[in-house]
């Protein structure tokens, strides 16, 4: 494990993928300063993620990042994403919640993480 690896926030993964939720969430991607957890900051609502199995902190060109399973970047810390999932209680999303709250926002499928590259209008 990398030293600077301790100083990462942290996520909520899910222990199996959520299934059947097409919900759609946007926001930046923040870090809830008590928990040290990385939310989904929506109209300055913070919004747990409970992201798929596999996901994890990384660092991307010096800022701390969402990686995917595949060690591919999600986002960073500051990055305004699109997630694809619904809101569940924890238990549904099988997580425990690292800040407490009853809903999380449960990203669905294996990777079904959010829609990065946006279609342009000439691939429609």
């Amino acid at each position: 494990m990398a030293a600077d690896s301790l100083h990462l926030p942290h996520l909520t993964v899910q222990q199996r993928p959520a299934k059947n939720m097409a919900a759609r969430r946007e926001g930046l991607l923040a870090v809830d300063e008590t928990t040290n957890c990385v939310v989904l900051l929506d109209n300055n609502r913070m919004i747990e993620i409970a992201w798929p199995p596999g996901c994890a902190m990384g660092v991307r060109d010096g800022v701390p990042a969402v990686l995917d399973p595949n060690g591919e970047l999600v986002g960073r810390l500051g990055d305004n994403v699109v997630l694809g999932g619904g809101h569940v209680s924890p238990e549904a999303a099988h997580v425990t919640s690292r800040t407490g709250r009853t809903r999380v926002f449960a990203i669905a499928g294996t990777r079904g993480l959010p829609t990065w590259a946006r279609p342009s209008a000439e691939s429609w």
